[in-house]
């Protein structure tokens, strides 16, 4: 995948969908929920993707 490739990140406790690049990623810890305000870890997140990039939606739980 590209750096500047934008991929959709899914709040696990409310479903809110953000949208993020892959360089944002690899520099962030954390993103927190613009509509329920929870501490989301998105280190995981980059696992997954390595796993299975083709997924549309990948799932951020909270810290």
């Amino acid at each position: 995948m590209k750096k500047n490739e934008k991929i959709i990140l899914q709040c696990a406790d409310c479903g809110h969908k953000h949208k993020k690049t892959i360089k944002w990623l690899e520099n962030a810890s954390h993103l927190e929920c613009d509509d329920c305000d929870t501490e989301l870890d998105v280190e995981e997140i980059m696992d997954d993707i390595e796993a299975d990039p083709s997924q549309p939606v990948y799932k951020a739980y909270p810290r």
